[in-house]
């Protein structure tokens, strides 16, 4: 359970049985991750981190939702989720973009995770 609680205060949550993430709201403005294995290192940025974003009722106009995300400054297919072998695995510069819109936030404009709702895992890596 320590493993899920530290991938949310990341902004980030792994999807089961994929190499995805879907991209959350992350609690810190900036944190890095080196893998020793692989020996590269991915810095996620957060562009317009507010503090208030983490309270339990967020204040209205705090940038909490996620507007776009830009993976070592190319924008990613979708603002929901993105894959560990174009991330982690290399390393690099993730950026996510946060916005007080919340409607204009409210779908991923692009594809959605695997899931079963969507079609299944029909790719493998």
């Amino acid at each position: 359970m320590a493993s899920l609680l530290a991938f949310h205060l990341l902004g980030l949550y792994p999807v089961p049985s994929t190499t995805e993430f879907i991209v959350l709201s992350p609690f810190i403005p900036k944190y890095t991750i080196h893998n020793s294995f692989l020996n590269v290192s991915t810095t996620v940025t957060t562009l317009n981190y507010d503090a208030k974003s983490v309270q339990k009722t967020i204040p209205s106009g705090t940038a909490a939702y996620v507007q776009n995300v830009t993976i070592n400054g190319v924008p990613s297919t979708s603002r929901c989720h993105f894959d560990f072998y174009d991330t982690f695995r290399v390393g690099g510069e993730i950026v996510i973009t946060l916005t007080a819109d919340k409607t204009g936030a409210d779908d991923c404009l692009g594809d959605l995770p695997a899931s079963l709702s969507t079609g299944g895992f029909s790719q493998a890596r």
